[in-house]
This record gives structure tokens, sequence and C-alpha cells, in this order.
């Protein structure tokens, strides 16, 4: 029960927190038009990226932390935590330097940026490596309405910082409200965390550092590779097509990310309870539980997520955003691609605890091949937006079918049950896209213009969509468990956050 209160709690802040950053993101395209805004997608890719140089020692605490608590070996829980934070301040002096050196070395229009916003930039992640320890210890501890604040605090400084600096002075404005915002993330995660789990202590001792390294570089690779996967699409357009191109295409990816809510949310709130019940030594039934049924039920949500965004996009497109109209039926593709990533996340999760990290890693190698050849294929051949689109959905589904059928093997399945297994997951999606096809073939201005028919039209396939899930042989199977997931997660639990709440 206490996993389920946490999910629907982390769902309903994280629904308001997105809601926000989906205005953010509204008010980004408006103010910054497609040029600059894919300017500031560059940007972001810079701040996915440098967390590298912290070598994975966050992943360290937050996979050894609740193994040991589990354990109940505090003292090593004092010592992965006093490391790991050693190994911070390191990686934050390191991009501070390179901030500096990027302004001595740096030609003036640097990606489009300069050096001087380059150097804005390497503070500000700087900055976010305190945030993200002490945001991740919190997850570490479970403590989920400290992490649920913390993502609505953030959501909320990034429109006013972000969004509001960039809609008086555009790009500039942006990148120094990218630092203010983070800034003023930092420090209550610091105060709130230290009340509510005791100081953390710094280690500077080699053994230490090294071992959090040792454990945690193989899965911060693993996430890093999975970053580039996810965002090798941006890369190959803008090398192929300019900036404008990623311009119109980052809008598509800035509402797909609506998509990724719920996994996100459950992903971060199963990840330390399965290191635990590693920890715990739980047998396959017990992981299965926390594991399968509810990535089961995910599919069912997302399918229904999916569908009210797609009816969206035309409104948006068409009359929100008119500039971005060429970028609409690459984002529709890109919508309905996201289901397999979004699927990830458990799966993921399961490989990590039980130390598999080499073979996803494995299978993230193969997938980035394959996604970039799909994707410069796809332009070259004069597909432009919408082949990058399918490139990169195709490359979704591939890394999702080898993820599964990895944990669905060792989580005791016979091979003819994996395969129906995988079905069940791709149902939804399957049937959605079936009918937008078949529906489009008939109807040709269907998610294309927005009008009462195709809105009358969307809410038919919505009610469909859910009656063939429930007819369904693979999902009737599963019904009971994934209908009390489903009903139990959207139920709203929400209530004012005081501090005493946050604090146990």
């Amino acid at each position: 029960m206490s996993v389920i209160r946490n999910i629907s709690f982390f769902l309903v802040a994280m629904v308001f927190a997105k809601g926000v950053g989906f205005l953010q993101s509204f008010v980004l395209a408006k103010a910054l038009g497609p040029t600059n805004f894919g300017l500031w997608v560059t940007v972001l890719l810079i701040a996915a990226y440098s967390p590298i140089i912290c070598l994975g020692t966050v992943e360290t605490m937050l996979k050894e932390v609740p193994y040991y608590l589990g354990r109940n070996d505090l003292q090593r829980v004092h010592e992965v935590e006093s490391g790991v934070l050693g190994s911070i301040v390191l990686a934050a002096l390191i991009l501070v330097a390179i901030g500096l050196t990027s302004l001595l070395v740096l030609p003036s229009n640097f990606l489009g940026i300069g050096p001087l916003l380059l150097f804005l930039v390497f503070i500000t992640i700087a900055i976010s490596t305190f945030t993200a320890y002490f945001y991740w210890r919190f997850a570490a501890y479970e403590n989920f309405k400290a992490v649920a604040a913390l993502d609505v605090s953030r959501s909320i400084l990034a429109f006013l910082f972000i969004g509001g600096m960039a809609w008086i002075w555009g790009l500039r404005g942006a990148v120094v409200g990218y630092l203010l915002h983070e800034a003023g993330v930092c420090l209550p995660a610091i105060w709130l965390n230290v009340r509510a789990h005791g100081p953390a202590s710094v280690s500077f001792r080699a053994d230490s550092i090294l071992h959090a390294i040792r454990v945690g570089f193989p899965i911060t690779l693993v996430w890093w590779v999975l970053t580039l996967q996810a965002s090798v699409d941006r890369v190959v357009l803008g090398s192929l097509s300019g900036a404008l191109a990623v311009g119109y295409y980052g809008l598509g990816i800035s509402l797909t990310s609506v998509l990724g809510l719920v996994p996100s949310v459950v992903g971060r709130v199963l990840y330390p309870k399965v290191n635990r019940r590693c920890g715990e030594e739980a047998d396959a039934d017990s992981m299965k539980s926390i594991v399968l049924a509810p990535t089961l039920a995910l599919g069912a949500m997302l399918a229904n997520l999916q569908l009210m965004v797609l009816i969206s996009m035309p409104f948006i497109y068409n009359h929100l955003l008119p500039k971005y109209q060429p970028g609409l039926r690459a984002a529709e593709i890109l919508l309905l691609g996201s289901f397999f990533v979004c699927l990830l996340r458990n799966g993921v999760n399961y490989l990590i605890a039980t130390h598999k990290e080499r073979r996803f890693l494995k299978y993230l190698c193969v997938t980035l091949v394959f996604n970039i050849v799909a994707d410069v294929s796809l332009v070259k051949a004069g597909w432009g937006l919408q082949g990058v689109a399918i490139g990169t959905s195709l490359a979704g589904l591939l890394l999702s079918t080898l993820v599964w059928r990895r944990v669905l093997i060792d989580l005791g399945c016979a091979q003819s049950e994996v395969w129906f297994k995988l079905l069940g997951l791709y149902l939804p999606v399957a049937i959605l896209s079936g009918a937008v096809l078949c529906i489009g073939l008939v109807y040709g201005h269907f998610l294309r213009e927005y009008n009462a028919v195709s809105i009358a039209l969307g809410m038919a396939l919505l009610i469909g969509l859910n009656g063939l899930l429930f007819l369904s042989p693979i999902y009737r199977a599963e019904l009971p468990e994934w209908r009390r997931l489903l009903l139990r997660v959207v139920r709203p639990i929400w209530k004012p956050l005081p501090v005493a709440e946050v604090l146990p």
C-alpha cells in the first residue's frame, strides 16, 4: 500500500510540475522562435551530457543506500553517502574550470550562443550536481514527499525565471534564468535534506571515491548512452538540417515529454524498492509484483494519455504556435513511438539492481547504431523530420524488446510466455496506431485539423481502445492486478506540503 500511495502522491505532484513545464515550453517556443528555440534545445543537450563528469557516483548512492538499509547496515550507508558527496565536490570544481576555460579559448559565435552564455551553463550544471545529490538522497530514503516538493518547486521556478526572462530578454535571459532557477532549487534541497536525514559529511578518501566510481560508473554509462540514444535524433537533425529543423522537432519533444510523466514517477518510486528487495533477497514472485505488474498497467495508461495529447496537437500547432506547423506530423509519429521508451524504466531498474548493467549497455549500443543509421538514411531519402521520428520510434521498439525479453526470462517466464507478455505490453499502442492509421485513411483531416469531427472521432477511439483492452484475452488475464493499480494510482491524493509533512 505504501508503494501505491507514494506513486499516487508523486504522480499528482508530477502532473502539476509537468503542466507548468508544458506551459514553460510554450512560452519559450513563443518567445524565442524556431531558430533560437533550436539553440535552447542545444543548451539543454549540453546540460544533459555534462553530468557524466560525476562518473556515476550518485547512482552508487541510489543503489547502495537502500540496499544497506535493507540489511540495517547504517555504517555502510554513512560511508557511501560521504564518499559520493566528496566526488560531487570534485566534479563541481572540474565543471567550473571547464566553464572558465571556455571563456578563454572558444570563438564568440560558438554553437550560436557564445562562450559567456556557455560559461553560465557550466556554472548552472555545477550547482545542479549538488541538487542531484540531495534530491536522490531523498529518493534513496524513499522520502517521496520531499522529492515531489522539489519537483514542483523546480517547475515553478523554471517557469518564473527561464520562461519569464526569456520572454523579456530572449535566449540570453533564458540562460541566466536557468542559472537562477537551479540555485533556487539547490539551497532548499540542501536545507530540507539535512533536517530530514541528518548532515551529509564529505569524504575525500581515495578508496571511498573509487568505490563509488567503480559501482556507479557502469550504471551512469548506461543512463548516459540512453540519454544519447534519446537525443541522437536532434544531433542528426541539427547536423543535416540546421537549427530551424531542430526547433520544429524540439516542440514535438516537449509535447512528447508529457507521455513520460507516469513511467518516470513509477520508475523513481520503485527503483529504491527493487534495490531494497535485492538486499532482502526476495524471491522471483515478489520481484514480479514490483517489476512486471505495474508495467502492464502503464501500457494501458500510456495509450490513453497518448490519444489525449494527439487530439490536442492540431490545436497547438495550427492555432497557438503556427510557426511550428511543419513539425506536426513528425511530433505525432514521435509521440506514438515514444510508448516503447516509456516502458523501459522498470525493466532497466531490474537489470541494474541485479547487476546486469553491461548487458543493458550492449543493448543500448546496438540500438544507438541502429538509430543513427535509420535517422541518417531516412533524412537522406527525403523524409526529413518525419524520417527522424520514424527511425527514433523503431529504435525504441528494438530497445524495449531486447530489455523486456531479458527481464521476463530472468523472472522465470517460459519462452512462449515471454512473447505473450511482450504482446501484452505492446497491445495498447498497436491498437491505437492501427486505429489512427485507419481513421486517417477514411477522414484525411483527422489529427491534422482541430475540429468537431476530429474531436468526436478521438473520443470514440478512446472508448473503443479501452473496450478492446478489457476484452483482450491478454489483458483479461492481468485484469484484476492492473485495474487495481490503475484506480489507485490515478486517485488524487494531494494536500499541502508544509515542512512538517516533508520531514519525518
